[in-house]
This record gives structure tokens, C-alpha cells and sequence, in this order.
């Protein structure tokens, strides 16, 4: 901006010196005394401008540079504001994290507890039951062998019969060949031919 002002006014003192010269020239017939006092005066009036110019330059750059330090300032004041709110919502953020984490994983671990409890109570009651449910078969069978009214050969087959029922019942369960010959005294040969058939 400065450079396009003083631009201006070397071109006003161009056009100036051009019509001193121009008008010099018209007047040349006129008195030299007379164009030299006019001479004076426009020196005098382009002096007085270029001063006002050069000032009004000087203001308008302390007036800027005033600007553009203030506008440093504040850029800096941001920049400074800014960092320290991130910093501190980071700080916020990983608080509230953490705090969140410490009250879930308390009732997580609990729940876990009571879940692994919950799974080894359930599997107890499931062997219970098929203890009872064997130790009843046996019992009946015993009573019905000790019963004289029953033939002791039916007997027997039944308990053969109630053998195969069982390995059915604990083949649909999960359990192996293997598992099922050993728990019922079986072949495993016989409880593998069940399997199939199933």
C-alpha cells in the first residue's frame, strides 16, 4: 500500500514538473520573475503534499504494524487457549474412561462369579440326577429279582432292555461310546451298534 501511495505521488510530481514546463513554455513571451514565484509556489504546494502523503503513510503503517501485533497476539492467545482446552478435555475423556471402566468391571467380575458358580452348581445337580436315576433302576431291578412272582430270566432281560434304553438316553446327551460303555458296563462294540441305529 505504501509502495502504490508513493507511486502515486512521484506520478503527481511528473505531471507537475510537465505542466510547469508546458505552461513555461506558453509564458516564455511572460515575465521569468513571475514564473519563478509560481514555480516556488507549486514547489512549495508539492512539498506540502508530499509531506501530508508521507505522514498519512507513516500513521497508516503504525496504525498496521499496532493491527498486525495485536492480531499476532490474539493468534497467539488462541493457539495457547486452544492447546491447554485440548489437553484438558483429553485429561477429561481419559477420567471419565476410566471412571466408567472401574464401575463396569467390578459388576462384570461378579456376574462372572456367580455365572462360573451358577455353570459348576448345575453340573453337579445333572451328575446327582444320574446317579439317582441309576441308583433307582438298580433298586428296582433288585426288587423285581428278589420278587418271587417274576421269573428270573425276565428279569434279566429286562435289565438287558433297560441297558440299551440308558445308552440311548445318555448317547443323546453327548456322552461317548466310550463314556457310555464304562458308566452302563457294556461292550463298547454293543453301544457303538446303538449309536448307529439312533
Amino acid at each position: 500500500m505504501i509502495t502504490i501511495l508513493l507511486v502515486i505521488l512521484i506520478a503527481m510530481d511528473l505531471i507537475l514538473v510537465g505542466a510547469v514546463m508546458i505552461a513555461f513554455r506558453r509564458r516564455s513571451q511572460a515575465d521569468p520573475i513571475e514564473l519563478l514565484r509560481e514555480i516556488h509556489a507549486e514547489q512549495r504546494l508539492l512539498k506540502e503534499l508530499r509531506d501530508s502523503v508521507r505522514d498519512e503513510l507513516l500513521t497508516k503503517y503504525s496504525e498496521m504494524k499496532h493491527l498486525y501485533e495485536k492480531v499476532a497476539t490474539m493468534a497467539t492467545e488462541t493457539e495457547i487457549g486452544l492447546k491447554s482446552s485440548g489437553s484438558i478435555l483429553a485429561q477429561e475423556v481419559a477420567s471419565v474412561v476410566g471412571d466408567v471402566t472401574k464401575q463396569i468391571q467390578e459388576p462384570l467380575a461378579k456376574a462372572q462369579k456367580q455365572r462360573t458358580v451358577l455353570s459348576s452348581v448345575i453340573q453337579k445337580s445333572r451328575e446327582e440326577r444320574q446317579i439317582l436315576q441309576k441308583a433307582i433302576a438298580r433298586a428296582e431291578q433288585l426288587a423285581r429279582f428278589f420278587d418271587k412272582k417274576i421269573p428270573y430270566q425276565e428279569v434279566l432281560a429286562e435289565i438287558e432292555d433297560k441297558k440299551y434304553v440308558d445308552a440311548r438316553f445318555l448317547l443323546s446327551k453327548g456322552l461317548s461310546s466310550s463314556q457310555v460303555a464304562a458308566e452302563l458296563g457294556m461292550p463298547e462294540s454293543d453301544v457303538n451298534l446303538i449309536a448307529s441305529m439312533a
